[in-house]
C-alpha cells in the first residue's frame, strides 16, 4: 500500500479529520458544568475517541463518540440539572457537525485530488442545515410552559432514537 504524498491533497484531507478532532473535542467539552460531576469521570476517559474517530472515520467508533457525548449530557442533566437554552442548542449543533464532517471525511480519499467545488458545496450543506435547525431547535425549545422540562427532554430523546431507526431502516432496505 502506497503512503500518501504530503502535499495539498493530503492537506485537505488532514484538514477536515483534524475539524473532527476539534468538533469532537468540543462535544465532549460542552455538556461539562464542572469537574466535580460524575460526568466528567466519562469526559476524561472520552477524551482519546475524537483522535481515533478521526484516523477510522468510516468505522463504529463515530457512533460510539456521539453516544458518550449525549451519555455525559444525560448524566449531567440528572445531577445538575437542564442546561441552559444556549448551551442546548450548541450541543445539537455541535453533534450535527461531527457527524457530518465525519461522514465527508469517511468519503475524502487521501491520496487523491480533491476539487474546490466539492468542498464549496459540503461546507454550504452543513451551514444550510445548521441555518435551517437552530430556529426550529429554538422553536421547539421555546414551547411555553415547556421549556427546561425533563418529559420534553426525554420526548426530544426518543424523537432523535426513532429517526436513527427509520434512518437505519431506509439505509437496508434492497436499492431499486
Amino acid at each position: 500500500m502506497r503512503r500518501p504524498a504530503l502535499g495539498p491533497d493530503f492537506l485537505v484531507a488532514g484538514l477536515v479529520r483534524l475539524l473532527v478532532v476539534g468538533l469532537g473535542l468540543a462535544a465532549i467539552a460542552v455538556p461539562l458544568p464542572g469537574f466535580s460531576t460524575p460526568s466528567a469521570v466519562l469526559a476524561v476517559f472520552a477524551l482519546p475517541l475524537p483522535f481515533v474517530v478521526a484516523r477510522w472515520p468510516d468505522s463504529p467508533w463515530p457512533a460510539g463518540l456521539v453516544f458518550v457525548a449525549v451519555a455525559e449530557w444525560i448524566i449531567t442533566s440528572l445531577f445538575v440539572g437542564l442546561p441552559s437554552l444556549v448551551l442546548t442548542v450548541l450541543f445539537g449543533t455541535l453533534l450535527y457537525l461531527l457527524h457530518a464532517t465525519t461522514a465527508f471525511a469517511a468519503a475524502l480519499p487521501l491520496t487523491r485530488r480533491v476539487e474546490p467545488v466539492l468542498l464549496t458545496r459540503a461546507l454550504l450543506r452543513l451551514l444550510g442545515v445548521v441555518a435551517g435547525s437552530v430556529p426550529l431547535m429554538l422553536a421547539v425549545l421555546l414551547v411555553p410552559g415547556r421549556s427546561g422540562s425533563l418529559p420534553l427532554a426525554v420526548a426530544g430523546a426518543l424523537s432523535a432514537l426513532g429517526v436513527g431507526v427509520l434512518l437505519v431502516a431506509l439505509l437496508r432496505r434492497p436499492a431499486r
